[in-house]
């Protein structure tokens, strides 16, 4: 199989599928509405061939919504390449950011002007008056540039400083520097990054006079050493990674005012030792409510316990608005906390007694819910005088965008979709949204409004030249068991000759906190080509895999592994029971990836009666060489649950490998290392059980290059036609 040019129809799937970011590329994407709703920012490539993203708007003020392209990236970068900076590199990983150009910006609380990073350089524009883009500074390296909400001053990190530029003079100050590569100013640390939905790490003050920035210190930090063995030349590469049971980095939240000030945020660092969010809301309109200086939600390091404070600016001491404590973790949910004009304060609880996840108003400390039971909490978006704007759930399988008010009323948004995502906007206004449907491969960006016409937001990866998707996804789904798992089975597109039973391939993710079986027929693009090989394909989420309740996700606690197998399986005597006359019981193999890949390499070394072959992508082998912030949430700290880490490892169940193991991974991975892979393969290799082994030159955690995409799901298939036809 080979790469093809992108002007040609004749691409195969897998090639098409990375270089398209799975059919992605060319959405619009990054939403910012302004505050009156008479426009609304954006960021597009211009084509589905073209990870370059530039900068757009919709102006809805005239009786025609009329698009523009503001910053086109290309024309800026003049054809040099779009270098970055490598602490960039490393911070758009943690994102899983795949695409160029302007990956983000930040706009001022008007939303007139916009800042953002190219190749390392500041750029501003204006958003409705002189299309011309200024250059500030002279620095190369900027990460993350942020627009003080009066759009005088934009403020941005190098990883080693935080810097402030003025906008009308040029003017470069330089708020703090770090003394050595251990310590990094301005950016998000590792875990917040990765494990929290955390990606910023400095926040201005609502008035543009005081800047707060997270101070990380990564002294104790353990570190570790990547190389790639196809460049013995290159040197390898320092990381710090906090995996657990060991230290992790030490944060501290500092405010910086433009004058000279500085005052360091005092909360029990031992005590609560993750920074989750940091906001910093207007000053409420009734006195003595919540506001004037920044509110931050801390976790302690068990995450049993969670607190939200308001921050004194002047002098950097914190008071506790609310503390949330669980048995077994808390969980951050995205948008929260969060406050109100008037000074209310919003979060998210865990109503057991409901199976709920809840939004809840605090009042003196205690949360009161208001949103309605049996509705699940997904994120919030905005919050207004009278209520929220949220993702929720009220299915396992589909996401609604909805206005919840504090009366505990509820109003649909979007098209009636199985998938609603509110994606930007305000209650009561503007709205921007994201639908899809099990038969649609692409999703629709809509601009909504009560009472208004909706207005479609222009997608480059659908229509004339886009890339279409060459197969067609027919996912059935199903509820199967008395656990009510939510399964998707993929047959053939074509009937099979000859009326022979299908061999099986499970094809879960099956970790904590992700869907994969849900009705947006996109999702299962992938699963669909490989059944069109000759295979069912089976999609099947087990518990913990979020959308369901607090008491499905806090099943896995202590037991993600026996837990996601035994759910595999059970998954598929539903199948079976289905269309048992249509399958091959004695012929079924599994394939993931991250978690999917430890859980497919866990289910042929437990369960060799059920599945005969399996195919691990960066498999978390040794969970002791895995994160401080999701591991301990799930199997605690390994000083005081070593029997845990024992029992959900991988290692010591090597010499059980009966069944063909075959093991892929990226050698330049820094969230499951390498490290995993070698461990396993040596146990293997010690017990005398043969398994294959890839590991992928020049490639991080996903593997996006096309011509590596394209052969992987070849060698993947010639696999599973050996193991499972003997072909």
């Amino acid at each position: 199989m080979t790469l093809r040019d992108p002007s040609t129809a004749s691409w195969s799937y897998p090639a098409l599928a990375a270089i398209t970011r799975r059919f992605s590329a060319g959405e619009p994407r990054t939403f910012t509405v302004a505050p009156d709703g008479a426009s609304v920012c954006f960021l597009r490539a211009p084509s589905a061939f073209d990870p370059v993203l530039s900068l757009w708007v919709v102006d809805l003020s005239g009786d025609v919504p009329v698009e523009r392209l503001v910053v086109d990236a290309a024309s800026v970068l003049e054809g040099q390449s779009d270098d970055v900076p490598d602490a960039e590199r490393r911070r758009r990983e943690r994102l899983r950011e795949i695409g160029g150009g302007i990956t983000a910006y930040s706009c001022d609380a008007a939303v007139g002007t916009a800042a953002f990073a190219l190749s390392g350089g500041l750029y501003v524009v204006d958003l409705h008056g002189d299309p011309d883009v200024r250059r500030l500074g002279a620095d190369e390296g900027v990460i993350d540039p942020r627009l003080d909400p009066t759009g005088r001053h934009v403020a941005y990190s190098t990883g080693s400083s935080v810097r402030v530029v003025d906008v009308e003079s040029g003017e470069v100050t330089v708020l703090a520097e770090s003394a050595d590569d251990a310590h990094h100013l301005g950016l998000a640390d590792f875990v917040a990054a990765e494990e929290f939905d955390r990606a910023r790490g400095h926040w201005w003050s609502p008035d543009g006079r005081h800047l707060c920035f997270e101070a990380v210190d990564e002294t104790d930090v353990e570190e570790v050493w990547i190389f790639d063995p196809a460049a013995p030349e290159v040197a390898p590469r320092s990381r710090r990674y906090p995996r657990a049971g060991r230290a992790n980095a030490r944060v501290s939240l500092v405010i910086a005012g433009l004058d000279g000030d500085r005052t360091e945020v005092a909360w029990d660092k031992d005590r609560l030792e993750y920074l989750l969010t940091v906001s910093w809301p207007e000053r409420p309109e009734r006195p003595g409510e919540v506001g004037g200086g920044p509110v931050i939600s801390l976790l302690s390091r068990d995450q049993r316990t969670m607190v939200v404070a308001q921050v004194d600016a002047a002098t950097g001491s914190t008071t506790v608005l609310v503390e949330a404590s669980d048995q077994w973790f808390v969980e951050e949910t995205p948008g929260l906390p969060a406050v109100t004009a008037d000074g209310r304060l919003v979060v998210a609880v865990v109503d057991h007694a409901a199976d709920t996840y809840r939004l809840a108003l605090v009042d003196d400390g205690v949360a009161t819910p208001f949103s309605p039971p049996g509705i699940q909490l997904v994120g919030l978006v905005d919050v207004g005088e009278s209520g929220a704007l949220v993702a929720a759930k009220r299915s396992a399988t589909t996401l609604e965008s909805l206005e919840i008010g504090f009366d505990g009323s509820v109003t649909v948004l979007g098209d009636g979709s199985a998938l609603v995502r509110p994606l930007a906007g305000s209650v009561g206004g503007l709205v921007v949204t994201a639908s899809t449907a099990i038969d649609r491969t692409a999703s629709t960006f809509a601009l909504e409004r009560p009472g208004s016409a909706r207005v479609i937001v222009r997608s480059c990866a659908t229509g004339p030249g886009a890339a279409v998707p060459p197969v067609t996804p027919r996912p059935r789904l199903l509820e199967v068991g008395s656990g009510r798992l939510q399964v998707a089975v993929l047959f053939p597109t074509d009937p099979v000759a000859g009326g022979d039973r299908l061999p099986v391939i499970l094809s879960p993710y099956g970790g904590p906190h992700l869907q994969c079986v849900v009705e947006a027929g996109r999702i299962f693009a992938e699963e669909q080509f490989l059944a069109d090989q000759g295979f069912c394909v089976v999609v099947a989420d087990g518990r913990g895999t979020g959308g369901r309740g607090p008491r499905w996700d806090r099943a896995v606690h202590g037991a993600v592994g026996d837990v996601a197998v035994e759910d595999q399986v059970l998954a598929l005597d539903g199948v079976m029971a289905e269309f048992g006359d249509l399958l091959d019981r004695s012929r079924v193999g599994v394939r993931g990836w991250s978690f999917g890949g430890y859980l497919a390499a866990r289910c042929v070394l437990t369960r060799p009666d059920v599945f005969r072959a399996a195919v691990a992508g960066a498999p978390v082998t040794d969970w002791r060489w895995y994160d401080t912030g999701y591991t301990e949430r799930y199997l605690g700290h390994p000083d005081e649950q070593a029997a845990s880490y024992a029992a959900n490892s991988l290692i010591d169940l090597a010499p059980q490998l009966e069944r063909p193991l075959f093991l892929i991974h990226g050698y330049n991975d820094d969230n499951v290392l390498f490290c995993h892979t070698q461990l396993l393969s040596a146990a293997l290799t010690a017990a005398g059980r043969p398994h294959r082994v890839v590991g992928l030159s020049g490639i991080t955690h996903m593997a996006v290059d096309p011509v590596i995409a394209e052969h992987l799901i070849e060698l993947e298939l010639q696999f599973f036609r050996e193991a499972l036809t003997g072909t």
